[in-house]
Parts: C-alpha cells; sequence; structure tokens
C-alpha cells in the first residue's frame, strides 16, 4: 500500500553526498528519484532505495541479488511488453542500506493507485484505464515465459504449507481485532486443508508484488515493472493479487479477468485459493494501520475474503 511520506532519514544527507546525488523527486519515504549532484535538471537519472533496520536492509539485500544476478540472465527478447529494470550499484554507508537503480523514463502509476481514505481519487485504482487490463494480462503472459528451473536456488519460492501454519497463527489475533469472524476462518481452512500443498509451490516467476501501482508505461506499448522482492509463485496467486487491489476499478477488473481467461487455462478453485491467500495477506499487512488513514480499503478486502470462501462468488468474478 502507499504509507504516509514522513520526514526522510536523518542520515539521508550524507548518504546523497557520499552518492554524489541530488533528489529530484519522492516515490516513497524510502525510495528517491536522483540526479548527480552536478546536474542542473530535473529528469531522473537513478532511483535510490535505502533503509537502516534490519528489516529494509534484508529486504534491499534480496532485492540487488534479484536485480544483479537474475534478471540479466533472463532474455528480454522474448517479451511482448515486458521491460526489466536496470540494476546500478549497492552499498552501505554509516548504517544506511542502499542500492541504486537506472531509471526507467516513462508514465509510472505509482500515484495513480491508493489505499489511503484521504485520497479518494485514486482509491482502488479507480483513475486507471481499464483497457491497462489487457496490459497487465500481456505482462502476465511474458513472466509466465521465463523458465522457472533455470533461476538461482536463493530465489523465494511459495510454500502453501509454511503459509498455511502462518495463517493458522495469525489468524486468531484478526477475530480478537473484530476484522473477520471465526466461521469464516474455518470454512476458509476446510478449503486450505482440503487441497494438496504440492500444487502451490509456484509456477511462475515474479516481482513479488504485480499489480499496475509498480508498471511504468513506455512508449510502443512497453511496460517496465518495478520492485523486485519477488520469487516463484502460483500463478493464480500473482494474478488474482492485482484483482483484488483494483477494486476501485471494477470495469478494469472485468478487463483483466476476461483476458485471463482468453490466454489461460482457468481453474476456478485455484483461482479461489489465490483470492482467499492473497486477501488474507493484505489485510494481515494492513491490520496495524489506523482506521482514519485505511478503514475502507481494509473493509473491502476482509470483504473480499468473506465473498471469496463462497464458490459462486469466485465463478461470478470470470463471467463476461
Amino acid at each position: 500500500m502507499e504509507p504516509l511520506l514522513p520526514p526522510l532519514h536523518p542520515r539521508l544527507p550524507q548518504l546523497l553526498d557520499h552518492l554524489q546525488l541530488r533528489v529530484v523527486d519522492a516515490i516513497n519515504w524510502n525510495v528517491l528519484a536522483c540526479v548527480e549532484a552536478d546536474d542542473p535538471g530535473m529528469q531522473p537519472t537513478y532511483i535510490l532505495k535505502f533503509g537502516s533496520d534490519d528489516r529494509k536492509a534484508e529486504s534491499i539485500n534480496y532485492e540487488v541479488r534479484i536485480m544483479r544476478d537474475v534478471l540479466p540472465m533472463i532474455d528480454q527478447g522474448l517479451f511482448e511488453r515486458l521491460v526489466l529494470p536496470e540494476f546500478v550499484k549497492d552499498g552501505m554507508h554509516e548504517g544506511m542500506r542502499w542500492m541504486l537503480m537506472r531509471h526507467v523514463a516513462g508514465k509510472p502509476l505509482v500515484h495513480e493507485w491508493s489505499a489511503l481514505t484521504f485520497k479518494p481519487e485514486t482509491f482502488g485504482g479507480k483513475k486507471l484505464d481499464p483497457e491497462g487490463g489487457n496490459s497487465a494480462v500481456d505482462v502476465l503472459r511474458d513472466l509466465r515465459l521465463v523458465s522457472i528451473a533455470e533461476l538461482p536456488k536463493f530465489v523465494r519460492r511459495f510454500d502453501f504449507s509454511a503459509w498455511l501454519k502462518t495463517f493458522r497463527l495469525e489468524s486468531p489475533e484478526l477475530v480478537r481485532r473484530g476484522f473477520i469472524e471465526q466461521v469464516t476462518l474455518d470454512d476458509a481452512d476446510r478449503l486450505f486443508s482440503s487441497k494438496e500443498a504440492q500444487r502451490y509451490e509456484g509456477s511462475m516467476f515474479t516481482n513479488g508484488d504485480f499489480h499496475p501501482r509498480n508498471f511504468i508505461l513506455l512508449p510502443r506499448g512497453k511496460i517496465a515493472v518495478a520492485d523486485w522482492v519477488g520469487g516463484i509463485d502460483p500463478w493464480e496467486f500473482v494474478a488474482m493479487y492485482a484483482w483484488l487491489l483494483m477494486w476501485g476499478n471494477p470495469a478494469w477488473q472485468q478487463t483483466y479477468t476476461r483476458e485471463i481467461k482468453k490466454h489461460f487455462p482457468v481453474d476456478m478453485g485455484e483461482m479461489q485459493v489465490g483470492l482467499l491467500v492473497k486477501a488474507f495477506d493484505i489485510i494481515w499487512r494492513w491490520r496495524d494501520i489506523p482506521e482514519e488513514q485505511i478503514g475502507f480499503a481494509r473493509a473491502q478486502m476482509i470483504a473480499y475474503f468473506k465473498q471469496c470462501v463462497d464458490f459462486d462468488y469466485v465463478r461470478k468474478i470470470f463471467q463476461d
């Protein structure tokens, strides 16, 4: 989700001085568009991502490995639309873990989607062109062309058995907070328990946050995808995550599911599991955000989770 933008890190000026960079735009509190310090222009040339806490440093470490060691080995000539970002360099400076990427010149959609209550004009991607659902499926098709068998062993692979254990540990807290009723979670658990875990070990390489917020529209219909803290996931989970996060734009969702049916063999049961898994993950991630900031968006994800326990509701999603 899009967080509030707090004051930037107090050690950021020293980091910028060390890297000889100047900020021209803030994409997020820890993701900045920059130019070289002696460049008087305002057109970004680099994207700087940084962090000092252990969790953020670990995330950057992993993203560096994906961008440096995995993305360059992928043949982009296979793709119809997808363009992969370019890694530049990374390092540590006075406790700050950082990485630098080449800026991709295009139209970023990062500010066209929001879950924040005080940004109703971009709620759930409501302003995005519904035809973008076609392009999103094209990017999904491109990513499906990447041979997961050839990816390095360090690339994260989804483990459904481990996820189910986490689901059972986290569920009671959501019940205590009144977010989800126990009966709904029990129904979902029975559905998950009826599935073979091996079926969900992952079938496609993804950036890990596949939805339009991370798309950059380029000339000739190309699309660059940002934020590569990804891995190997079930394709149904990747596809349904994007659908869930576009709740504010039903026309986009309809275009998207229509194109998915056109290009992929759709198993409604697998799509149902994907919807429930990703909706639960979103609700859990948003659990501590104040009601006034994200109450409506969180309520929408809770409603989706409850509705998607019903197989008939899932089937209706894919009806024209």
